[in-house]
């Protein structure tokens, strides 16, 4: 998948930045960054700017954190991301929405962040999960 479109819920930290970081995370498209892994996906485009120069005291990190360096290039965190850190997140990819990135190839394609609440995400991780569940009659061979 190239160009997928993924949405997600503001972070813990971001107040860390600027009044319009967040509305510019949400209208621009991002390039995946050809320096992407498994750890996390590298975006490059429009700079998220920090409201101050201070640094944060590390942190736990989700699956799908979208930490900002000082350089302002955002990069969301993958499977093998590490367990902590001391960039501010300024969102999070909502758990439904992460095998879109997991498919993005390194040095192709864009994303694109839509902002969704944390119920619109529950119930989405919801509907994913239900269509992903068996029927009893697809595991034992017979209903009920």
């Amino acid at each position: 998948m190239e160009n997928p479109s993924v949405r997600v819920i503001p972070g813990p930290q971001a107040g860390y930045f600027g009044d319009d970081a967040l509305q510019v995370l949400l209208t621009q498209p991002y390039q995946v960054s050809p320096t992407s892994d498994r750890t996390g996906l590298r975006l490059a485009g429009p700079r998220l700017a920090r409201a101050g120069n201070g640094e944060m005291i590390s942190g736990g990190m989700a699956l799908g954190a979208v930490q900002v360096p000082a350089g302002g290039q955002p990069i969301v965190l993958l499977a093998d991301r590490q367990t902590v850190g001391g960039y501010p997140v300024i969102a999070t990819v909502i758990r439904a929405d992460l095998p879109l990135l997991a498919q993005c190839l390194p040095g192709a394609g864009s994303v694109r962040f839509q902002a969704v609440t944390v119920e619109e995400a529950q119930r989405l991780w919801r509907a994913r999960q239900s269509a992903w569940e068996p029927d009893e009659a697809d595991w034992t061979g017979h209903a009920g």
